[in-house]
């Protein structure tokens, strides 16, 4: 596949629709003059990590598409949240994501034969809404210290990208919290069902779910303690995310299909109205919460995304079996 083709597409989604299609014809050809005079004067074409460094030269899709585009627009209150370059991309994921959320919710509310209430979408939806942006405010945040660095870079350069230790630490510090707080549930089950634990109790049924998921997890920590040790195998995290998230979606969705109940009452606990209406809520709150459509939506989503960015260090692979060099340009 051609690099600048990937390139430039991912200049174009962040750019004005109306404008695109001009704006990517002027700065392909004259991105592609500028290549053909460096791989002439240097006798050969580029090796991936020259092409690598004449993109970084020109900038990241996003900063290039800003000296276009005549849109400002950010998230502020009172000081910068989300800049203009991150701003764009942000409504894109969110506008993305809050249409599948919404149908995926929808959908599954009609399988269960459950009336479509707004009251479903709440969670679902502000999950979606806070964790996006809080990543995107955290983007900002580096950006402003770390000018240099490509968030979602175009697939094909991907792999050129060593992985930043940042993303690392950062992810270890969060997939190793996680863990924690999953392996002290059995242990402490107000973790999970707060003030009800002194009544209710999680079901048996959980425990199918128990292990599988603290296996996920354990998957997650050794992917970023791999990555932080060996930033250059970049390879790593788009293959092992695929496959946890792949791994992930039936596990969280027969969460929500195959178990009808997640938490019963505590021995010694009478059955009565207040104490049934407390289990059906706590019920509820995990299966459309905690672990509900929201989760595996976005694990849904991440693998295929992953996906895609796993497709250039397969294809990088099996030229390698062939014995033949990628080149920047096709």
């Amino acid at each position: 596949m051609d690099i600048l083709a990937s390139y430039l597409r991912a200049v174009k989604r962040c750019l004005p629709r109306a404008q695109s299609d001009d704006i990517i014809k002027e700065l392909s050809d004259d991105l592609r003059s500028q290549i053909e005079e460096q791989q002439s004067a240097l006798g050969r074409p580029f090796r991936d990590e020259e092409m690598m460094a004449f993109f970084k030269q020109h900038g990241d899709p996003m900063t290039v598409a800003r000296r276009y585009r005549q849109d400002h627009r950010s998230l502020s209150l009172g000081w910068e949240l989300i800049g203009p370059e991150l701003f764009p991309m942000y409504l894109i994921f969110l506008s993305f994501n809050l249409t599948l959320t919404i149908v995926a919710v929808a959908v599954v509310s009609l399988i269960i034969h459950l009336p479509i209430k707004v009251d479903a979408f709440i969670v679902p939806v502000l999950a979606q809404i806070i964790c996006l942006t809080v990543v995107f405010i955290i983007l900002n945040l580096i950006r402003r210290k770390y000018p240099q660095p490509w968030y979602y870079p175009p697939a094909e350069l991907a792999p050129m990208l060593p992985i930043s230790r940042w993303y690392s630490l950062a992810g270890l510090i969060m997939w190793s919290t996680v863990t924690i707080w999953w392996l002290a549930v059995p242990h402490f089950p107000q973790l999970i069902l707060g003030s009800g634990a002194s009544h209710v109790k999680l079901a048996p049924t959980w425990h199918r779910f128990y292990v599988p998921m603290l296996l996920l997890l354990l998957a997650s920590i050794s992917q970023r303690v791999l990555s932080l040790f060996h930033p250059t195998w970049t390879w790593v995290v788009p293959a092992m995310r695929m496959l946890i998230n792949v791994a992930a979606v039936p596990i969280l969705c027969g969460l929500m299909f195959k178990s009808q109940t997640l938490v019963v009452l505590a021995d010694g606990i009478q059955n009565t109205p207040e104490n049934q209406q407390l289990i059906e809520h706590l019920n509820g709150q995990i299966r459309w919460g905690i672990l509900g459509p929201w989760l595996w939506l976005y694990a849904g989503i991440s693998a295929i995304v992953y996906a895609w960015y796993s497709v250039p260090h397969l294809r990088r692979l099996i030229r390698r079996m062939r014995g033949q060099v990628p080149s920047g340009v096709a």
